[in-house]
């Protein structure tokens, strides 16, 4: 007969043996965004809950920032960063200030009333706040919420820890490693550089592009794999340019059809350029197909609607707003609205129609100031 400490004792090495699989997300992350993405998840596994936020803390302005979630549908929660004036939620500042935990439940009279209007303006019941710090450095918050109004159990808090101890030893490891992208990002932004100072109306297009690019990456909530790609497809896309004559490059008028024949070769000599260099592999299918059309009239390969990969569709559309809204020797830029009309017009024929008319939206509702930190990284 099986007694109740053996039962115990099993169903602790079980829910061990899940958190040591829970850790992965963080262990693969590269970089501290890519942590709190982790984190996030790695709470919504082991907790079982519908949702996670990690939020951080800006000390000088005592407001706490959305950085990164994790949800299970049909919970939600929001797309664009919030931010909260940390006074505004008592429970919360003393999660932060004591880092402890906070239960909060939406039918408990005597729970925080902000925070309660806050759990059933969002759609959920139940929320544990734990206040985490991280070298010093960084303090937050990770938020557990559930739909249902059950409580949580009595070894979770516990568990949320060890998360965010798993977390704290990996933020020195990724700072590390963020200092090597670093230098590998000096090296991107030079072979940039040397085409950008051949064509200057193309100075920053590239710098423009990665960060409108990255936010409809966000909005989107694409795997990281296709971030990355975005990210550095977005800075390079164009590097095979300088393959190009300056006779042609540099032309004040349109191209003549066989000029045309080999500004079009442009992806492919990009391609040849960056291949073999392993941390540049996510940028290769961007480099080659970011000129391809959604109808197939495109080049160079032709490539027709969902065959045309994601990356490069993402900075397809980015790419033909800033070249929209950028002078250029032969015609004056388009005014902010008269691109995102023209955008919405070959949405389905030339551009994606959900990326195409998704930057619509974003830029017609949030701007384009700082537009790449305005989203929660979303871990899918």
């Amino acid at each position: 007969m099986t007694n109740r400490s053996d039962v115990t004792a099993h169903t602790q090495e079980r829910r061990l043996s899940e958190l040591i699989i829970d850790l992965l997300p963080m262990r693969e992350a590269v970089t501290i965004d890519d942590l709190y993405e982790g984190l996030a998840r790695s709470v919504m596994n082991t907790l079982k809950v519908d949702a996670c936020l990690v939020s951080c803390l800006d000390e000088d302005r005592n407001v706490l920032r959305d950085v990164a979630a994790s949800v299970v549908p049909p919970a939600e929660l929001n797309t664009l960063a919030q931010e909260y004036v940390l006074d505004d939620f008592p429970a919360t500042k003393a999660a932060i200030e004591a880092l402890e935990t906070v239960e909060v439940s939406t039918s408990d009279p005597s729970a925080s009333p902000e925070e309660r209007a806050f759990l059933a303006e969002q759609g959920y019941s139940r929320l544990l706040i734990l206040g985490f710090m991280i070298e010093d450095e960084v303090k937050g918050t990770v938020e557990a919420y559930r739909i249902e109004d059950r409580p949580f159990r009595a070894d979770d808090p516990e568990h949320v820890r060890l998360l965010v101890e798993f977390a704290t030893n990996s933020y020195a490891r990724i700072r590390t490693a963020t200092k090597l992208e670093e230098h590998y990002t000096k090296t991107i932004e030079a072979l940039t550089s040397a085409l950008e100072a051949r064509d200057p109306y193309t100075q920053a297009h590239t710098g423009r592009i990665r960060d409108l690019a990255t936010a409809i990456a966000l909005a989107l909530r694409v795997p990281r794999h296709v971030r990355d790609a975005v990210h550095f497809g977005a800075l390079l896309h164009d590097v095979g340019k300088i393959g190009i004559a300056d006779s042609i490059l540099q032309k004040p008028g349109p191209l003549n059809e066989a000029e045309w024949d080999i500004m079009r070769r442009h992806p492919e000599i990009g391609v040849r350029m960056l291949r073999g260099i392993d941390f540049l592999a996510p940028a290769l299918d961007v480099v080659m197909y970011h000129h391809e059309r959604w109808d197939g009239s495109g080049y160079p390969s032709g490539l027709r609607g969902d065959a045309i990969p994601l990356a490069a569709r993402i900075v397809a559309v980015c790419d033909a707003f800033d070249a929209m809204t950028t002078d250029r020797p032969y015609r004056k830029a388009l005014s902010i609205d008269q691109a995102l009309d023209e955008l919405a017009g070959v949405a389905g024929t030339q551009l994606d129609p959900r990326c195409a008319l998704l930057l619509v939206e974003v830029v017609r509702s949030v701007g384009l100031e700082d537009l790449h930190e305005r989203f929660v990284r979303y871990a899918t």
